[in-house]
């Protein structure tokens, strides 16, 4: 059992060493301890991505992911992802007394997270139409999206490996929006 005040204390304590913490993990990490104390410290424990973006006042997807996944990465928290919107992903509360845990996975030996970001790594089918989804596309769209690049190996149109498939995305979105609206256009 991990003793919560120690947790908490020690999470502060890595806040004033680590200078690649924002206030979004910040708050993003005390919006998941308050969860974790309302399930009364079970671990693991389901979170509703919706209610720790209000818990957290976390606005933006893309902001709440990246948080999220860089918390994973620096050893502050578990996080299993679970693409089914009703059931919610698993978050477990990283044992912080023993800053050894923190020692062999410091962000600041990771570069403040920026090296994470250079590895490319081919998202799923799931992730894919979670991102496509919450920007209120179709998922046959994001199915598209996923087969094409898929069928080019994920790399980009000079034959580079793609650095960030979110990015792609979005380009894809802007240039399927702007030809819906050329064919609108042209229809009147």
């Amino acid at each position: 059992m991990i003793n919560c005040t120690t947790n908490i204390n020690s999470f502060f304590d890595c806040v004033i060493q680590d200078n690649c913490l924002l206030p979004s993990h910040i708050s993003m990490y005390v919006s998941l301890f308050q969860l974790w104390r309302i399930n009364e410290f079970r671990t693991p424990f389901r979170i509703c991505r919706k209610e720790l973006m209000k818990l957290s006042k976390i606005k933006s997807f893309a902001t709440y992911h990246k948080c999220i996944r860089e918390l994973h990465h620096a050893g502050y928290i578990n996080y299993y992802p679970n693409y089914n919107s009703y059931k919610g992903s698993l978050i477990e509360i990283r044992d912080l007394g023993n800053n050894k845990v923190l020692e062999i996975q410091s962000v600041q030996e990771q570069n403040c997270f920026s090296d994470m970001e250079n590895i490319f790594s081919i998202p799923k089918f799931n992730e894919v139409e979670l991102y496509f989804n919450e920007r209120d596309l179709p998922s046959f769209e994001a199915n598209e999206f996923y087969s094409f690049y898929e069928s080019r190996q994920w790399k980009r149109s000079d034959k580079k490996l793609m650095k960030n498939w979110r990015a792609a995305a979005r380009n894809w979105i802007y240039k399927t929006e702007g030809s819906l609206c050329g064919m609108k256009a042209s229809s009147i």
